[in-house]
């Protein structure tokens, strides 16, 4: 019995051994790959991510190009008081009320040089910042340099709070749970709306219109340099709203706090928070500038961290320079508005008269923008 009870152990292990040679070979022909689960799976997420920011993007560039054309179909409506003469420098300084996108009545000083007949002026647009406002004296001081100057109150601030005033803090939160009820939105089409007037100035040549300003100020030039083909060049000093998702949580100070404590208070609301913040921000304009950009960065900032603005002028592809204050936090940098006007200088007219350049010229504009210059994003 011995040597049968041995043949069958032989027999069992030969099959054990063939089975299992057969697996494996079975495992290695139809599992090709199958060592690299992780990589495959981080690729199709990494693809799916991709195609998600995609859509959200053409959302946003839909949500804005909507949002413009409906501005530019509507009639500019403002009226000028005269507020006072300045004889010796020939600058006419006026009251201005203009209406918004939306109806609502925004205030301004508008200072526009005079005494040569048939001169036209290039235009500029001063925005302040957040809890800021206009002043009569910044619209003045470009006016003595040759242009004509418009200094808004955009809504919530200055005098433009006599018809809406959610006070500070509460403006930067104001509606944000919702795309066309959030307050920032609404001043990004107020300062769309104050460049719409510049351009329809009898005294002003709309291919020579500028913009700057600093903090709210200084992000919105960036996002109007996107939108609207007529700017020239523009200006931001320390701006805000520059790569939300990372300036905000490095802010120890100003408007981001708003939000800070809006979230604390109500986590459940982020996504709707960030969806809002996320057509605000400079960093999805970016690449659509075509004029030149000035930009000021305080290295010290912890209003507006320059990490943020570095990120979004990093994507900016036009003509761009950075002015840089190693020592300076969130504040009109050391020799900022010398350097705007050292910025501006190669783009102004030659004669005030004299049509803009076309094609690649010092305007920073294509032939074919002359013809398409209301297409935005």
């Amino acid at each position: 019995m011995k040597p049968d009870k041995n043949k069958t152990v032989i027999v069992i292990a030969v099959l054990i051994a063939a089975i299992l040679i057969i697996g494996t070979v079975f495992y290695f022909k139809y599992n090709k790959g199958a060592r690299q689960p992780v990589s495959g799976i981080k690729a199709g997420i990494s693809a799916s991510k991709r195609g998600l920011e995609t859509a959200r993007y053409r959302r946003f560039k839909k949500f804005w190009h909507g949002m413009y054309k409906k501005l530019r179909a509507e009639k500019v409506v403002y009226t000028l008081k005269p507020l006072y003469n300045d004889k010796i420098n020939k600058i006419e300084t006026y009251d201005l009320t203009l209406a918004s996108y939306d109806g609502l009545r925004l205030k301004g000083y508008f200072s526009v040089p005079y005494g040569a007949k048939g001169k036209k002026y290039p235009g500029v647009l001063l925005l302040h910042g957040y809890g800021s406002y206009g002043t009569p004296g910044w619209a003045h001081f470009f006016a003595v340099r040759g242009y004509a100057a418009l200094s808004i109150d955009l809504r919530g601030h200055g005098r433009s709070r006599v018809v809406y005033n959610p006070g500070f803090p509460g403006l930067m939160t104001d509606g944000i749970l919702h795309l066309k009820t959030f307050s920032m939105v609404k001043i990004v089409m107020d300062s769309l709306a104050s460049l719409r007037f510049l351009e329809h100035y009898k005294n002003i040549n709309s291919r020579y219109i500028f913009v700057t300003g600093g903090s709210m100020g200084g992000g919105l030039p960036l996002i109007d340099a996107a939108i609207d083909r007529h700017i020239v060049a523009a200006a931001g000093d320390v701006p805000f709203l520059s790569d939300i998702p990372v300036q905000m949580p490095l802010a120890k100070m100003g408007p981001y706090m708003e939000v800070k404590a809006l979230l604390k208070k109500h986590p459940g609301d982020k996504a709707k928070v960030m969806r809002s913040l996320y057509y605000v921000d400079t960093m999805h304009f970016a690449r659509r500038i075509k004029a030149p950009v000035l930009i000021g960065v305080g290295l010290e900032d912890e209003d507006c961290p320059p990490k943020g603005t570095f990120a979004a002028y990093k994507l900016i592809k036009a003509k761009k320079l950075l002015f840089i204050a190693k020592h300076s936090g969130h504040v009109v940098l050391p020799g900022w508005n010398m350097e705007v006007f050292k910025f501006f200088a190669p783009y102004m007219p030659k004669s005030m008269t004299e049509p803009a350049k076309t094609g690649n010229g010092e305007n920073g504009r294509k032939k074919s923008d002359t013809k398409n210059e209301r297409n935005i994003l």
